[in-house]
């Protein structure tokens, strides 16, 4: 085996396997919240007699799943005379049909007869003079098949009356997450209740827990430019523990109902720490925010050292003052005590 060759190709690996550098600087801190993947919120729009509060505080249930139900025996009430109703309809229904039925055995009765035959037919005579009666036994066969599909749309918007209508009395799970009321729980569960909704208070927030963020709004330009996935962020607890997040995505936002815009970055949380920020979701907070930066060619220098460079006197920014002290880079990210440095892309060599 060729020792040189062998040699070389263990370089070039070692070389390969090489750790790519990295810097993590610390940008400062900013304001933050926890927010669930999502949130939705239940409510009844009017006062009555809560009859089942089936999910008991911060319960988890599935999607569609019945949170509460109001003034129950009224609305069993209203849906027995519903049936009642529907039951006279299809009665009535059904003696039109079986009438038209019987007129239509006379007619097939009738022409199944021969010419001479039906002189003798007394049952059926014709209503009117002219009338044929293969267009009389098409009429009462349409009529039949009218009635059938009157007696099926009439059940069908009964029904979906009667749901719309009451459709506010059933709280429903909008989607699978916990469920927190808004509202002191009654000391007796299990009996009904009386509920009036308070001036602006919903009977219950729904939070789908399958993930967490941390949300941070990122007003600098300049931030906004640099790679994303390059940021991670802390937020520190009592005890000496910390919520960390990993960037997930970010999305732009309206600011109230003005048309200005803020650009929020969501940082994924650890399922570890989902019941912690669950007990803190939506809660104002401060997050510490950093940012990776990979290469050979990045420096990182403290503030306090470029403030003491002889020409930092004259300088008005951090860019013209790095241009003097360090000519050869420019600025990637200005954090909170120091900058984090790129050296710039070699120009070009020109042509004689």
């Amino acid at each position: 085996m060729n020792v040189r060759r062998y040699s070389r190709a263990i370089l070039v690996g070692f070389l390969l396997l090489q750790p790519v550098y990295a810097e993590v600087v610390t940008l400062g801190k900013y304001p933050a919240r926890i927010l669930p993947e999502q949130e939705g919120i239940l409510t009844f729009n009017a006062s009555g007699l809560v009859s089942d509060l089936l999910l008991p505080e911060n319960g988890r249930a599935e999607k569609g799943q019945v949170v509460a139900v109001m003034d129950k025996e009224k609305t069993e009430e209203e849906r027995e005379d519903m049936e009642l109703q529907l039951a006279r309809e299809r009665l009535n229904k059904r003696d039109e049909m079986r009438k038209l039925e019987a007129q239509r055995s006379k007619l097939n009765f009738y022409l199944s007869l021969n010419e001479r035959e039906r002189v003798y037919a007394k049952d059926y005579t014709p209503s009117q003079e002219g009338e044929v009666p293969e267009d009389t036994l098409r009429d009462i066969e349409e009529r039949v098949v009218l009635l059938r599909r009157e007696l099926k749309t009439l059940e069908r918007r009964r029904r979906a009356e009667f749901e719309k209508k009451h459709e506010n009395l059933t709280l429903r799970m909008p989607f699978t997450g916990r469920l927190q009321y808004n509202f002191v729980l009654p000391k007796e569960t299990g009996k009904p209740f009386e509920y009036t909704p308070g001036m602006g208070q919903n009977f219950a927030t729904v939070c789908d827990d399958s993930a967490f963020y941390i949300a941070i709004e990122i007003s600098d330009a300049t931030l906004g430019m640099l790679e994303p996935s390059a940021f991670s962020t802390s937020i520190k607890l009592p005890e000496g523990r910390q919520l960390r997040g990993t960037y997930s995505h970010r999305r732009v936002e309206q600011i109230g109902g003005s048309r200005s815009d803020k650009l929020i970055y969501f940082f994924k949380m650890s399922e570890q720490d989902y019941d912690t920020a669950y007990s803190m979701r939506g809660s104002n907070t401060e997050a510490v925010l950093q940012f990776t930066a990979a290469g050979d060619n990045v420096e990182r220098v403290s503030k306090e050292e470029l403030l003491a460079h002889p020409s930092a006197g004259d300088c008005e920014s951090w860019e013209d003052l790095v241009s003097r002290a360090y000519p050869d880079y420019v600025i990637l990210v200005v954090a909170e005590r120091e900058l984090l440095l790129r050296k710039k892309d070699p120009l070009p060599a020109t042509k004689s």
